[in-house]
């Protein structure tokens, strides 16, 4: 999910922070501590450089030991567009924007929020895919004076699912392993990933967990282009939905059942996890009014969104929100669609369904329980900046 400019306030995070175990302790000795004024040390910063915009978070970090808080302080997203590339390489102008958001985001967070310049970390997402890398990098040391760190997919998927999953559910009066039965699929703009937790069992001790991860270089913009190529950029939607159904086996089918063939967890999990941003456009196109945490989906939400994405996707750009009529939740619809508008070209929505129901049907959603993580686009970058601070 991915919002034009719009700061996300830490009442909507407090939801990932119980994902990642580390929620702020709510007793009274916990709470004074939080009251305190809080110490350089305690406060960090992250700035992640993804396919469709940059978003940056600052926390928070306190108390000692296992015994630690963790509060979100801030949280903004600008839409950039560092996936844009000529001949395979990043454009000068996608670098500079890039660039420009960076220092803006890292300047207001040291301004603003007092986060230390050496608790501040950029790094770059695995979908971020270009020849020369080594151009934006060079952009960014200039203007912050830091070398982001490249993630890999298993990385990037390993702290989205920190960030993403529930470690429990309750059934009756107990707690039980919720990601033991659960898994990861994030579709988003430069590649589709995701994975799951599972049990290591050991000879001595307390067992462990092992991540399983897995990922295939087509996403919702990369795919858009790679159909763009051979159907011709000026080709109508429905020749561009021919040319990317005549692409979607080589390029997409097979690459997820080769995956699925080695970590059949991938297909035997009974909960699913959604995340990326054709699952927010989907989810806020037909449900606009859910704005649930978690938001419950089905196959046939999968196959209507495909249905109506091919058949007229600018349509499907207007959803009706006149059945909402409660004001100021219409209002939020609104925004979030507008948002939606902003961010995918209808091109992009046929791709982008493409991919979803290639992933859809190769994992078979129709026997799994589906759910949009809503917060699940800041998921890894809190992950991976809560772990800088534990180092």
């Amino acid at each position: 999910m991915f919002l034009p400019r719009v700061t996300r306030k830490s009442s909507l995070l407090a939801m990932l922070l119980l994902f990642l175990g580390c929620a702020e302790i709510t007793s009274g000795s916990a709470q004074s501590k939080s009251s305190a004024p809080a110490l350089p040390e305690d406060l960090h910063g992250g700035i992640e450089i993804g396919s469709k915009g940059v978003k940056a978070i600052a926390l928070r970090i306190f108390g000692e030991g296992d015994d630690y808080s963790v509060k979100v302080l801030y949280a903004e997203i600008v839409n950039t567009t560092p996936v844009q590339t000529k001949d395979g390489k990043f454009t000068t102008e996608a670098i500079r924007d890039t660039a420009n958001a960076v220092q803006r985001l890292r300047q207001r967070m040291l301004q603003d929020y007092k986060v230390p310049a050496e608790n501040m970390h950029i790094v770059v997402s695995s979908g971020l895919i270009g020849d020369n890398p080594q151009d934006l990098s060079a952009e960014i040391v200039k203007r912050t004076g830091l070398t982001p760190d490249i993630l890999d997919v298993d990385t990037e998927v390993q702290l989205t699912i920190a960030g993403a999953v529930p470690k429990r559910y309750k059934s009756g009066q107990n707690w039980l392993d919720n990601r033991g039965i659960s898994v990861l699929i994030d579709i988003g703009s430069g590649n589709t990933k995701g994975g799951y937790q599972q049990l290591r069992q050991i000879a001595v001790g307390n067992a462990g967990y092992d991540f399983v991860t897995w990922g295939i270089p087509k996403g919702t913009v990369t795919f858009t282009n790679e159909v763009g190529k051979t159907a011709g950029e000026t080709a109508d939607y429905p020749a561009f939905t021919r040319r990317a159904q005549a692409l979607s086996n080589d390029l997409l089918r097979a690459p997820l059942r080769n995956e699925i063939a080695r970590k059949p967890g991938l297909l035997n999990r009974r909960k699913v996890y959604l995340s990326g941003g054709i699952i927010w456009a989907m989810a806020t196109l037909l449900r606009p009014e859910d704005r649930r945490s978690f938001t419950p989906l089905t196959m046939d939400d999968i196959n209507n969104f495909y249905l109506r994405a091919v058949a007229n996707p600018e349509t499907l750009l207007e959803p009706d929100l006149s059945r909402i009529t409660n004001a100021a939740l219409r209002q939020e619809a609104e925004r979030e669609v507008e948002s939606v508008r902003n961010t995918f070209t209808p091109k992009n929505l046929i791709a982008g369904a493409e991919i979803l129901r290639a992933v859809a049907t190769e994992m078979n959603f129709a026997n799994k329980r589906l759910q949009f993580v809503r917060f699940g686009h800041l998921a890894w970058i809190l992950s991976y900046v809560r772990l800088q601070a534990e180092r």
